[in-house]
């Protein structure tokens, strides 16, 4: 699926379903914040979240003093609803609408996070974006993704 195809696909899935109807939503991401912790983020780690959009994960690391977030996401959507849930908190957030295919960071970050955004990409590239290929560019150190169990 193209970008625009992508990106018209996700902006139907948040005004369609909302945040709290699609399948992997979790009112508080316990095993995101359990792995962010264990590898010993601080309040002043640079963190992006792929994919992040509607995701409460960025609440909870706001609330936790973390000031380094970046929430990228593909749609504009998804990220007005954390926007508008975090209120005045927002401004503490950098939200950037992308596609991460063609993303390149300006900067580095300690830790990368994905949940549930990479799988959706199941197109094979002919050769990886710079910007998640750290042999190509080191701007991190950790990069973790998880699977979230399936609603039932």
């Amino acid at each position: 699926m193209s970008e625009p195809g992508r990106q018209a696909h996700w902006r139907k899935v948040y005004k369609e379903k909302g945040e709290k109807q699609v399948s992997w939503f979790q009112e508080i991401p316990a095993i995101s914040l359990e792995l962010i912790h264990g590898v010993g983020a601080k309040p002043n780690s640079a963190i992006v979240d792929f994919g992040g959009g509607a995701s409460r994960l960025v609440d909870d690391l706001v609330s936790e003093g973390y000031r380094d977030l970046t929430v990228l996401d593909l749609s504009d959507d998804a990220i007005a609803i954390a926007r508008s849930r975090l209120a005045e908190r927002a401004t503490l957030v950098k939200w950037i609408v992308t596609d991460v295919t063609e993303w390149e960071p300006s900067r580095q970050f300690d830790l990368w996070h994905d949940r549930a955004a990479f799988h959706f990409l199941t197109r094979r590239p002919t050769a990886p974006p710079t910007s998640i290929d750290p042999a190509k560019r080191p701007c991190h150190h950790r990069y973790f993704r998880h699977r979230w169990p399936r609603a039932v």
